[in-house]
């Protein structure tokens, strides 16, 4: 278990950010549809668990430097390359100026440039430190955050705003099996060279128990999480960050609670962000590449949040989509290869052997 708790904890803080903490992610494209969207949380299971197990099994055939060195092995196009480095660096940026915000919202009295410089700092330490770092970190944060969005959820669903449960709209139904599969690709384009990386120490058996548990635990926080929403009506629905809004009417000590939870689920995002770019640029010193990526980041999060995620999630999600079709027929198309390769071998070493040896 020593070595599947810290890659099951970092493969889920890859995927619970701030969209997901602050809860607007969960209604937009999960409790919009009511509870007819919990039918549907074992079809997320199954694409999380198989992507999981891939991208697992990829990173225990070979070592990856970066999300291009992976991507060289699909033959993805400049394009997509420049793309999905953009995305990540967009991504990133919305996590840091997301960070901020939580705690200029919250703390009014301190200047905003003091936040900018404390995330910046321990993005940078974090960052100093590599993969290890993230081990580390997120061995103690997800569990945090986990426990007390779980908390949280249940006791709002208990003690809803209002008695009215949230009632969808019909004619978006259809769209309902769409959202869950952009939904799904959007945070798998964002996590995938993490399970790659973790992927390196693991053998088979533990990686279908760390697919298996990462994708479980999601699946958990996501029902509970949705049933609250939907619990807690079109009031809590419409908010931009119904957490937020939820947390505000339940009273003390809730927004603090909130806040804590919220900033917890950004930074862990962004370290898995961050590392991803810092692994693109090619130096030998550390620092200096941590330095200018973590600087770029800060740089971009000045335009505010929202300004940054408004319409990414679908763009995210396409190119999320064929990544995972690239990965699907680069899979299967080396399986192939290698039984064509392992049959052809040995009916070489059959030769070679009645050549050696002419009475058998």
């Amino acid at each position: 278990m020593r070595k599947i708790l810290p890659s099951v904890f970092l493969i889920i803080s890859s995927i619970i950010g701030a969209g997901f903490a602050s809860g607007r992610e969960l209604s937009l494209f999960f409790a919009i549809f009511g509870y007819t969207s919990l039918y549907f949380l074992p079809i997320v299971f199954i694409l999380f668990y198989y992507c999981f197990k891939m991208f697992l099994t990829i990173g225990s055939k070979n070592s990856y430097k970066n999300i291009l060195d992976i991507n060289k092995k699909i033959d993805c196009s400049i394009f997509f390359n420049i793309t999905i480095i953009a995305i990540f660096i967009i991504y990133a940026s919305a996590m840091f100026s997301g960070a901020v915000e939580v705690l200029s919202s919250n703390l009014i009295e301190v200047p905003t440039f003091i936040f900018h410089i404390f995330i910046f700092i321990i993005s940078f330490l974090v960052l100093k430190s590599g993969l290890k770092g993230l081990y580390k970190i997120n061995v103690i944060l997800i569990p945090l955050v986990i426990i007390l969005l779980i908390i949280y959820s249940v006791y709002s669903t208990i003690n809803p705003v209002t008695d009215v449960a949230y009632i969808p709209s019909s004619t978006h139904a259809y769209i309902l099996p769409i959202s869950i599969i952009i939904y799904v690709m959007a945070n798998i384009l964002l996590s995938y060279f993490i399970p790659i990386q973790a992927g390196r120490s693991l053998n088979q058996k533990e990686i279908k128990k760390v697919s298996f548990f990462a994708t479980l635990i999601i699946c958990f926080v996501l029902l509970i999480c949705i049933i609250c929403l939907i619990t807690n009506g079109a009031v809590a629905m419409d908010a931009s960050m119904p957490f937020v809004l939820l947390t505000l009417r339940l009273g003390e000590p809730f927004p603090f609670l909130f806040m804590f939870v919220l900033l917890l689920g950004i930074i862990t995002s962004l370290f898995v962000a961050l590392y991803t770019i810092c692994s693109v640029f090619k130096s030998k010193e550390k620092n200096r590449t941590a330095f200018l990526c973590c600087s770029a980041v800060l740089l971009i999060s000045l335009f505010g949040f929202e300004k940054i995620v408004n319409y990414c999630y679908p763009i995210i999600g396409l190119f999320g989509l064929i990544l995972i079709f690239k990965f699907i027929y680069f899979e299967n198309n080396l399986g192939v290869k290698s039984t064509v390769f392992g049959k052809k071998d040995f009916k070489n070493s059959l030769i070679n052997n009645a050549k050696d040896n002419p009475k058998v």
